[in-house]
């Protein structure tokens, strides 16, 4: 699937539907507004070390002045998949941003409708988005927002399929913790899907009201196809003030076989991992590795008892474990928003 940056995002034709819309947003509607996830609050921020761009800026290159152990490809593919988390994350805030452009059609106490209005790219279509608020228990400070983006056959009528559903609590997007589900096999089903549209479903879960900021993206299963280029896996990102963090990722090698990789960071891009071997094919680990790197991704250390970290030559392991940094714990678990 294409991110809204590569094309025009598909459903942008409400744009034009909305701008007929009842003026401007009061400040009950900006209330709503809020409960909505901003991309720079739950993307995936790997030190800019790991960047293949920074790499190369090195006159030598950081990857060919590695020595000894060599560099730590594994660590470097973090920035590859971080492009590829962050991308499902501005597919699906996308459409949620539409919603801040234009103020509602509909307005009730507890409740926002934006249309219904055609879907000019998917003809015999119709759209709505639906925001509705509650409070989970009477002494709860805050509230709980629910949204729904929805599509139905304008010529067939009843009830919309919910497309996107997502849930807040908190003062704000920024201070507060939230879940949405974006359903691909929806999409199929009412007819909306793009030739590159994958199967299956995209959860995402995020929790902004305190250190360290969390994100979990979880690749549901599917039908032969990765969404946004990534293997099927619960997907963890936690972020530091200082700039430290944890990244959990699942890569595939060109024999597609599965690493599955926790993997923390210090601010300059140094860290350590550990990584578990899947063969193509199989559904259980047939081992491990630990690696620990410096910032320019030159490995220092490395306990590979079955030498799977280095296909072609026997004896990875090698190095001091006295020169790994300190790196923060595992990325928190996230529960359902209530």
């Amino acid at each position: 699937m294409r991110s809204p940056t590569e094309r025009p995002l598909r459903l942008a034709p409400l744009a034009l539907l909305l701008l007929a819309g009842c003026g401007n947003f009061s400040n009950e509607d900006i209330r709503f507004v809020e409960a909505l996830p901003r991309r720079e609050e739950i993307r995936v921020a790997v030190p800019a070390a790991v960047a293949p761009q920074a790499l190369m800026a090195t006159p030598v290159g950081a990857v060919a002045a590695c020595t000894g152990l060599g560099t730590a490809e594994t660590w470097l593919s973090a920035e590859k998949t971080s492009q590829d988390f962050n991308r499902g994350i501005d597919w699906v805030l996308g459409l949620v941003d539409v919603v801040r452009r234009h103020p509602p059609t509909h307005r009730e106490q507890d409740l926002r409708r934006w249309g219904p209005f055609d879907d000019q790219q998917h003809p015999g279509n119709e759209i709505q988005i639906v925001f509705t608020r509650s409070w989970p228990a009477a002494a709860a400070p805050h509230p709980r927002y629910a949204y729904s983006f929805e599509a139905r056959k304008r010529a067939a009528g009843g009830a919309f399929t919910p497309l996107l559903f997502g849930t807040f609590v908190g003062a704000s997007a920024s201070r507060g913790r939230g879940q949405l589900e974006l359903d691909f096999t929806a999409i199929w089903a009412v007819g909306m899907q793009d030739a590159d549209t994958p199967h299956g479903a995209m959860d995402v879960r995020y929790d902004r009201s305190g250190s360290p900021r969390v994100t979990h993206l979880t690749m549901l299963p599917a039908v032969e196809t990765q969404g946004f280029g990534l293997v099927q896996f619960d997907y963890g990102f936690a972020g530091y003030s200082d700039g430290s963090g944890r990244f959990d990722f699942a890569i595939k090698n060109a024999s597609g076989d599965l690493l599955a990789v926790t993997a923390g960071f210090d601010a300059a891009g140094a860290g350590r991992d550990r990584v578990e071997f899947t063969r193509a094919g199989d559904l259980t680990p047939i081992g491990s590795f630990e690696q620990c790197w410096t910032a320019d991704a030159c490995l220092t250390w490395v306990s590979d008892p079955l030498d799977i970290s280095c296909p072609g030559r026997l004896n990875c392991s090698g190095g001091s474990a006295a020169t790994c940094v300190t790196v923060p714990g595992p990325v928190p678990g996230l529960p359902p928003v209530p």
